[in-house]
């Protein structure tokens, strides 16, 4: 071989097992970026919580209860009194449920208020009549004039106060009309005119609850004892309400599946008229605020300081309260909440579900993270015996030269 071409041989073994070296070195920092994920695949395995089933004790109460006559109470709460100048040695917190009537608030949606007028009957005070002496009257400073049937107005007026008061029409021909400042037209008859006392008054007025839905409304009486003993629990339970706060003649009532609903004038104009669309009053109106009573499942609660003994077992015997002298025998058992005890279970199966799919998803990792690393370590394999086979090979080379260079360069032997 020329000492040219081993030299180019040489030089060309030498690229070559730099390139190898390199290599190496490439693969030896990706299998530590390697070690580095799957260090921290373990640690997020040693990180996962595992799920640990729920025990029925924990959902288990022993419970406590009594007679006192046909009620049945139960024992809510106890903490110990140290050295009660009574005697007693605990406050007990203990509850029955009785049906309370209740003033219940509630919101109707839909409601499909219809306003309308309404015939009102009324009384006109006596001083508020003048007579000029000739058969002439005056009400309020207003003439007062006979019913004329030929006037639209008027006609109109008698006709829907007719509706509402059928012994209204028989008095048409005593009728006397007059018009009050705010325009509506008012009757009454000669009768009340000349008699000594108020004066009946009969007129329409507009802007009356007229149904709701298809319910019919009507006002309050508060002459039915049903309606007033509502009313009135109502005004109790609600003190602030614009419904408490109203004049009783601006209370309505409508029926609705055998239940008596209360509503107030106020709450019922506001709704009427939150129709979006007037040509089509009853649609899309906001809620109704409206009032009904009625008898209530109602926890009653009492704390009270009371002689408890307490057997052996640490659960409780007898009761004797400080305001009686009867002893009450206590009755003992348990209780599982079994619908709070399954709804863990489910919680459980479902963690249970995630954290072995999560340790699935770490497996999964580590199996592709070795996968790589094996991959990585057979090449580096390779590396090292190209390696081996390269430096064999530049040495033979490295031996050529050195005999190229003795044959050509010696010159005494």
């Amino acid at each position: 071989m020329g000492m040219a071409a081993s030299q180019a041989r040489y030089l060309g073994l030498t690229a070559r097992k730099t390139n190898v070296e390199y290599e190496g070195q490439q693969i030896n920092q990706a299998r530590t970026a390697l070690a580095n994920q799957s260090a921290n695949t373990f640690n997020e395995l040693l990180a996962l919580e595992v799920p640990t089933a729920p025990s029925t004790q924990d959902y288990t109460t022993v419970k406590y209860s009594y007679k006192d006559g046909a009620i049945t109470e139960e024992i809510e709460e106890m903490s110990q009194l140290i050295d009660d100048p009574d005697g007693y040695n605990y406050i007990i917190t203990h509850y029955h449920y009785a049906d309370v009537y209740t003033g219940v608030q509630n919101k109707l949606q839909n409601p499909q208020v219809i306003m309308g007028t309404t015939g009102v009957k009324n009384s006109i005070p006596r001083d508020s009549i003048e007579e000029n002496g000739v058969g002439d009257y005056t009400i309020d400073g207003n003439p007062v004039t006979k019913f004329d049937e030929t006037d639209e107005e008027q006609k109109d007026a008698y006709r829907k106060i007719s509706e509402n008061y059928p012994e209204f029409a028989k008095l048409k021909d005593d009728l006397y009309t007059y018009t009050a400042e705010d325009g509506s037209i008012h009757f009454t008859t000669g009768a009340s005119l000349k008699g000594d006392k108020d004066a009946d008054d009969y007129y329409v007025k507009s802007d009356i609850p007229k149904s709701i839905g298809t319910a019919p409304v009507r006002k309050y009486d508060p002459s039915d004892s049903t309606q007033k003993a509502a009313y009135e629990q109502i005004c109790k339970d609600w003190p602030a309400s614009d419904f408490a706060n109203a004049d009783p003649e601006d209370i309505y009532v409508w029926e609705y599946q055998g239940q008596t609903r209360f509503a107030c004038l106020s709450d019922l104009e506001k709704t009427a008229i939150s129709g979006p669309d007037q040509t089509t009053p009853s649609e899309n109106q906001d809620k109704l605020t409206y009032y009904t009573a009625q008898d209530i499942n109602t926890k009653i609660s009492q704390q009270q300081k009371a002689i408890v003994d307490i057997n052996e077992e640490g659960r409780i015997q007898s009761i004797r309260y400080e305001d009686s002298s009867i002893t009450y025998a206590v009755n003992t058992e348990t209780e599982t909440d079994q619908n709070a005890y399954e709804d863990a279970m489910n919680q459980y199966n479902y963690d249970m579900q995630v954290y072995e799919k999560q340790i699935a998803d770490i497996n999964a990792k580590t199996e592709k993270i070795q996968e790589q690393d094996r991959t990585l370590e057979l090449r580096l394999r390779q590396l090292d015996t190209e390696q081996d086979a390269l430096q064999t090979e530049m040495e033979a080379v490295k031996k050529v030269i050195e005999k190229n260079i003795e044959s050509t360069f010696k010159t005494f032997e």
